[in-house]
């Protein structure tokens, strides 16, 4: 259970960081349809 809260406040970490640094909106898109996979595959 700890692990995975850990897991989860690192994942929003990365992409709060990710989304915020990148300026170009089809980099946003991009990252969120790459974190959406990560997500997908962490919780398969």
């Amino acid at each position: 259970m700890k692990n995975s809260v850990l897991l989860g406040v690192t994942l929003g970490v990365v992409a709060a960081t990710a989304i915020y640094s990148a300026s170009n909106q089809n980099l946003v898109k991009k990252t969120k349809r790459t974190l959406l996979k990560k997500l997908e595959d962490v919780l398969d």
